[in-house]
């Protein structure tokens, strides 16, 4: 037997193995490509690896986390009238009502995170499994990923940051971000955020205002179904916001019914409330909501002018820039109270949209051809503005031209109480009682033989006149006087600065009669004549009391912050008012101006019985501009008719600034009673002549005009203790006159029959003119029918022929040119003019004023 058998059939030695067939070497090629491949791609791994690891690293360490500041979001800032209401809204980039966490109901939240992350109560900011799966669908598809792994911190993470790149930086920075966040704010904390960030709709940010929006409610008050449908719009709101179209609100609805089936599913309602709400129809507001509307209409002249107040009151207290100021307005959730009365604000806007008040424009509809007012009314007792309007007609813009605060225009004899009589009473150089000699004066250094100023209310001359009776009859001639001679510029200039008008350079005789370079509106005009209605006591005028920020804590104080001076002592308000109620009773006021009612100056409430009011009409150069300030223990209100152009108001026209501000203020007044305007002390009764000034003397009662007394009213200390001497008998012949129609004086030789005893007045200080009047003397001055003629005896009985000598004791006459006498002339002023400014004549600026209702150049040739 051979060898390899016995090995083979397990006797003798064992058998050698079997030596391996070699492999072709197409499979040694094959193992060696993959072992290679393996290492290749296990190395590659790595360095991907650390690659993506350092990246994310990188990305992690350039993220910013996120602040305090970027959490606050644009808020709506609301603005509120005097009681509270509001009455408007005011949005800048987004149209967003914060909700309180208590204010949102588990509806709501419930909603959100069943269909948006159904984790989010139990991840720590971000969803992993829905984290890495998004990961591997954008490995998959290169980039191209649809499957969303946001969670509700990564979704409020971008809408802070607004940061929407579709990158891997920004989605591991996000991430990074909302892990972050969740160790700063709870889950409730967080969800509130969102809810109140989000786009709930074209034009609505939030959940309230898409409360508002869909339903015209606020969220707390949503049902089931509501906060559903809501929480469906914010995938997209083009596709799902209901309110844009009947497709719109169909695909609403099936989503809502999506996250209905989802929160069943969740467990966060039951099958029941599930199918109510499924089967509820959506009722979706067809109307805009009062909010919309207050938050989209344009604002009032009020709301414009308080919003320009609160930007600078906050730019001033807080040292914000324009930018920044405009920015806290308009995106920090601030609420306004404002001073506005609102029923006040609704008789004004009705009454100057109202064609009929302004029937010059009936057949004109360019705007800027159109005739314009404006006017302001103000509580005297606190300097809070109720009302303003700004312009004729609807307004249709926000920040027009609001002519009751921002225009300057000439404010003619209005001007006259705080320019000259308020500051010459309270100074004591004049009383109500002071008579001055209302005659030709000349006080224009340029045209020395001119007579400047001249009386435009009547086209004469008072002749000797109190100032009560000068006020009511806006006599030019004794404010400028008065202001001339007795209380000079630079005491008006204090005065008016007093006040809030502050024309250090306006010292010219014309500024007596509001003729001034800078002009006025109707809310100085208003508020300058709050001291008078106010015992004396100036008030800024304020549009709001507070400002607080969106947390209710107060920013802006303005009740706390209000300026107020003493202007006049209470006597020279109260003789103020007195004599200004006679210009509304019996003055210029007083006209009805052919609009068939009673005098315009007088208001009545819905009862019919009177409400005490005083006021001062205002007429500039060529009747381009009528005003009426006027008052009652209620209201002071300033009003302006007028042009944007220069042009003469005519016919009815020159009442209408009258005429307004008379229907205003009646209807302001409708459901007030009567109350006087109070007397304070310091005052005594005198019983006086009007023509001297002084105590009555035996012959005032005798004044061939009537009787010449009158009570009146003064400071104590400043009544007169003198007795009048401008009343004088004399013997005259009734058939003999002078060439101004006055009767002579009797000589000897007259007949008894026809030698009478009459009252006269005698000048204080005689006056003849420098120039020829036109017409008549009697016909221009009007008591110069009544004054004694001392020198001039009858001619016509001479006793045979021969002339008859005046006796010695006649008195002598002489030319005067600044007539100034009565009681109370204590004080000289300035008695010489002061510089004009250049390029004036004789210190009348070009625009200067005349006084009311008639045109100058009627008076003096």
């Amino acid at each position: 037997m051979k060898a390899n058998e016995k090995a083979a059939s397990g006797t003798g030695k064992p058998k050698k193995k079997k030596k391996k067939k070699p492999s072709s070497p197409a499979a040694l090629f094959t193992l060696a490509v993959v072992k290679t491949v393996f290492v290749i791609l296990i190395s590659l791994g790595c360095v991907v690896g650390g690659v993506l690891g350092g990246a994310v690293l990188g990305y992690i360490k350039t993220a910013d986390p996120i602040t305090p500041d970027q959490l606050e979001m644009t808020k709506v800032t609301f603005i509120y009238d005097k009681d509270g209401k509001e009455i408007a809204q005011v949005k800048g980039g987004e149209n967003r009502i914060l909700a309180e966490h208590s204010e949102i109901p588990d509806n709501m939240r419930n909603a959100f995170i069943a269909i948006e992350d159904s984790r989010f109560i139990s991840h720590d900011g971000v969803d992993k499994k829905r984290f890495i799966g998004a990961a591997l669908s954008y490995i998959i598809k290169f980039g191209n990923a649809d499957y969303g792994g946001s969670t509700i911190t990564q979704q409020l993470v971008k809408n802070i940051t607004g940061n929407t790149d579709s990158t891997v930086k920004r989605k591991v920075q996000e991430a990074w971000q909302a892990m972050d966040l969740e160790k700063k704010m709870s889950k409730d904390q967080i969800l509130d955020n969102y809810m109140n960030r989000i786009n709930t709709g074209l034009g609505c940010w939030g959940v309230q205002a898409a409360a508002k929006k869909f339903f015209n409610k606020d969220v707390k008050d949503l049902s089931l179904a509501e906060c559903a449908s809501i929480a469906g719009v914010t995938k997209s709101p083009g596709t799902y916001d209901p309110t844009l179209s009947e497709k719109t609100k169909a695909a609403n609805k099936e989503r809502q019914k999506i996250i209905l089936d989802e929160m069943l599913r969740q467990g966060y309602i039951k099958q029941n409330e599930h199918d109510e709400a499924v089967a509820e129809p959506l009722k979706i507001y067809k109307g805009t909501s009062e909010g919309d509307k207050k938050a989209n209409n344009v604002q009032s002249y009020f709301e414009d002018y308080v919003l320009t107040q609160v930007k600078s009151d906050l730019m001033k207290k807080y040292n914000l820039s324009s930018n920044n100021a405009t920015i806290k307005l308009y995106n920090g959730g601030l609420k306004i109270y404002t001073t506005q009365d609102s029923n006040v604000q609704k008789i004004m806007t009705e009454e100057f949209t109202n064609p009929k008040n302004f029937p010059a424009n009936d057949k004109i509809s360019n705007p800027d051809m159109q005739a314009q007012a404006a006017m302001l009314i103000i509580d005297p007792s606190t300097g809070q503005i109720r009302g303003m309007y700004g312009a004729y007609g609807e307004k249709k813009a926000n920040f027009t031209l609001n002519r009751a605060t921002d225009m300057k225009r000439q404010p003619g004899s209005s001007f006259k109480p705080v320019a000259v009589y308020g500051p010459a009473l309270d100074l004591g150089v004049i009383t109500a009682a002071t008579v001055i000699d209302d005659v030709p004066v000349y006080l224009d250094k340029d045209h020395p033989n001119t007579p400047y100023p001249r009386n435009a209310e009547t086209g004469v001359y008072e002749g000797l006149l109190t100032i009560r009776r000068a006020v009511q009859k806006s006599q030019n001639v004794v404010a400028a006087q008065v202001w001339m001679n007795l209380l000079g510029a630079q005491n008006s200039i204090n005065y008016l600065k007093k006040v809030n008008i502050d024309r250090p350079k306006e010292g010219y005789v014309s500024m007596a009669l509001g003729g001034l370079n800078e002009g006025v509106n109707p809310l100085l005009m208003a508020a300058a004549y709050v001291p008078f209605d106010n015992k004396g006591v100036y008030l800024e005028p304020i549009a709001y009391t507070k400002v607080t920020d969106d947390k209710g804590n107060i920013i802006l104080d303005k009740k706390a912050d209000q300026k107020r001076d003493i202007a006049y002592k209470e006597t020279t308000a109260f003789l103020m008012t007195s004599m200004m109620r006679d210009v509304v009773t019996s003055g210029t006021a007083a006209v009805t101006g052919g609009l068939g009612r009673g005098g315009l100056g007088t208001v009545k409430n819905s009862a019919g019985k009177v409400i005490p009011t005083a006021g001062k009409t205002g007429t500039t150069n060529d009747t381009y501009d009528k005003w009426f300030v006027g008052y009652s223990p209620y209201y002071v209100g300033a009003t302006w008719y007028g042009y944007n152009y220069n042009k003469s108001l005519k016919g009815k026209e020159v009442y209408q600034a009258l005429s307004l501000w008379n229907n205003v203020m009646n209807k302001v007044h409708a459901k007030l009673e009567p109350k006087d305007f109070p007397q304070p002390q310091g005052l005594v009764k005198k019983s006086i002549c009007i023509y001297s000034g002084k105590l009555v003397g035996p012959n005032c009662s005798g004044d061939p005009r009537g009787n010449a007394t009158r009570t009146e009213y003064f400071a104590k200390g400043t009544e007169p203790t003198e007795t009048c001497d401008v009343h004088v008998l004399a013997k005259v012949d009734i058939s003999s006159k002078d060439i101004h129609g006055r009767p002579l004086l009797a000589n000897p030789f007259c007949p008894p029959n026809l030698v009478k005893e009459k009252v006269f007045i005698k000048r204080p200080v005689p006056y003849l003119p420098k120039s020829p009047l036109k017409g008549s003397m009697s016909a221009t001055i009007k008591d110069w029918i009544y004054q004694l003629t001392e020198d001039e005896y009858c001619t016509k009985h001479t006793g045979g022929g021969s002339n008859i000598s005046p006796p010695n004791n006649t008195a002598a006459t002489s030319p005067n040119t600044g007539n100034t006498s009565g009681s109370g002339s204590t004080k000289p002023g300035d008695g010489s003019l002061p510089n004009m400014p250049s390029g004036s004549t004789g210190g009348i600026p070009p625009s200067n004023s005349t006084d009311d209702n008639q045109n100058i150049e009627d008076i003096i040739p």
